[in-house]
């Protein structure tokens, strides 16, 4: 078990004001942002809402960089609730706001298609009144925020591969890309981590982390990768072409160990190219069940 990744906390960054204009200092006293803001708000999940002087709204990271940009929202929630917020367009006067929500990258959650969300409350995330005219509806964000974002990462742990499948107690792991979205993930057993390689990784660790959300999972990275708290969305597709070939040495287990026969050639991180035979169909072989069976 190793090493740990340090990121600044919420309660380490102090908000302070100069000559009308708000800033930021951290828990030593240093200024990390210098007083530019009409209006700024304490951070949350890692961002605070800050207005410039023309009356815009923008969330910015605690390097000042504007994660949801400047006249994206004409409002926001203050400060996020469990990763997520409220937010708000202004169409005319002729036609109603719209209200939405958001996560910690600007993913949209819940689309800007609501004339009033109730406020998010820790407690009710998993039942919160929405309105479209005198229509309520119920918002689930457990089941509408089905993307793990890797964004606001703490480290709690890493392992190595091996150290890892001695700690949950299992012989391999199999990566596959969920089918809703895309994501690439691995399975340990009946259990699930998330992942961020772009390749076959050169160095693969396994770290548990918290994200922005506060969800605890595992995350198989680079070991170069260590430490980073935001990890961009990777958009993965199965090649178009799906070529027939004699070994079916598709599990993460495999090109850990090096026994990938195509290795130069290899384009898809989870493998499924390789599994493209013996009556497996497409469907099955984007499910990475062809994996399970190995």
């Amino acid at each position: 078990m190793a090493t740990k990744g340090h990121k600044i906390m919420d309660k380490d960054l102090i908000i302070f004001q100069e000559n009308g204009l708000f800033g930021v200092k951290n828990s030593k006293g240093k200024v990390i942002i210098s007083p530019q803001y009409m209006e700024m708000y304490p951070f949350s999940c890692g961002l605070s809402l800050v207005r410039n002087h023309q009356y815009q709204y923008a969330y910015i990271d605690n390097t000042n960089k504007q994660v949801i940009p400047f006249g994206k929202y004409s409002w926001c929630d203050s400060q996020f609730t469990c990763g997520f917020s409220r937010v708000m367009v202004y169409h005319s006067f002729e036609e109603k706001n719209k209200w939405g929500i958001i996560d910690t990258q600007g993913n949209i959650i819940v689309p800007l298609k609501y004339d009033k969300i109730w406020a998010l409350k820790e407690e009710y995330l998993f039942n919160i009144k929405a309105f479209i005219g005198d229509i309520e509806e119920k918002l689930n964000l457990h089941q509408l925020a089905n993307r793990v974002i890797l964004d606001g990462l703490t480290y709690i742990g890493t392992y190595s591969v091996e150290a890892f499948k001695d700690l949950v107690n299992c012989k391999y792991l199999h990566v596959k890309k969920m089918s809703n979205t895309g994501q690439l993930y691995f399975t340990y057993g009946a259990n699930i981590g998330f992942v961020y390689v772009k390749g076959i990784p050169k160095e693969p660790v396994i770290s548990i982390v918290t994200n922005s959300s506060g969800k605890i999972f595992p995350l198989l990275i680079e070991k170069s990768d260590i430490g980073k708290t935001t990890f961009p969305i990777t958009k993965v597709t199965l090649n178009e072409t799906i070529s027939k070939v004699t070994s079916c040495k598709t599990s993460f287990w495999d090109y850990e160990s090096e026994k990938m026969n195509d290795a130069d050639d290899w384009s898809d991180p989870y493998g499924d190219e390789q599994v493209y035979y013996d009556g497996w169909s497409r469907e099955d072989v984007e499910n990475g069940l062809p994996d399970a069976y190995e």
